[in-house]
């Protein structure tokens, strides 16, 4: 094991890491599906919907699955004890889990009824869909840079 000023650089700790922010990338290759769909061209004759709804659902699986694991695990249950000073902001992180699967079960709930629907509401259904995206990719770099930042004083070069 190296040393960092005297403190042992731990490689179970950048493994922890580097698996952290590999299931945050595999959340983030879904997001990008439902992305991809956001993009696309609106109708009122239920193709978008029915691609919406190829990929939404299976975000709100991705996502249940993603908090489960991440709630359970060394960010939310070691590193604020480890490193009180991003107690608060994990505490924030964790609570807001709830309300984004929340807004994406509704989602997936108007989606569903919205396959014949005005234009106006399709577009109502793009724009929240589009702020669920913007809401995860925040919400998961933030986790991310409290990863980075916690590991960067374990090895001695943060802050």
């Amino acid at each position: 094991m190296a040393m960092n000023g005297g403190k042992p650089c731990d490689d179970a700790n950048q493994k922890i890491v580097d698996e952290m922010l590999g299931e945050h990338r595999g959340c983030m290759e879904v997001v990008a599906e439902v992305e991809s769909c956001i993009g696309c061209q609106l109708d009122s004759e239920g193709r978008w919907v029915s691609r919406l709804l190829e990929s939404l659902p299976k975000l709100a699986r991705t996502l249940r699955t993603h908090f489960e694991v991440e709630q359970q695990g060394p960010l939310y249950r070691k590193l604020p004890i480890s490193y009180p000073r991003f107690a608060h902001r994990l505490e924030q992180l964790e609570a807001e889990h709830i309300r984004i699967l929340e807004v994406v079960d509704g989602a997936v709930a108007r989606a569903r009824s919205s396959r014949s629907a005005e234009m106006a509401e399709i577009r109502e259904l793009n724009a929240q869909v589009r702020l669920i995206v913007a809401t995860i990719r925040r919400h998961e770099a933030e986790e991310d840079e409290i990863l980075i930042q916690a590991h960067w004083d374990e090895v001695g070069v943060g802050d």
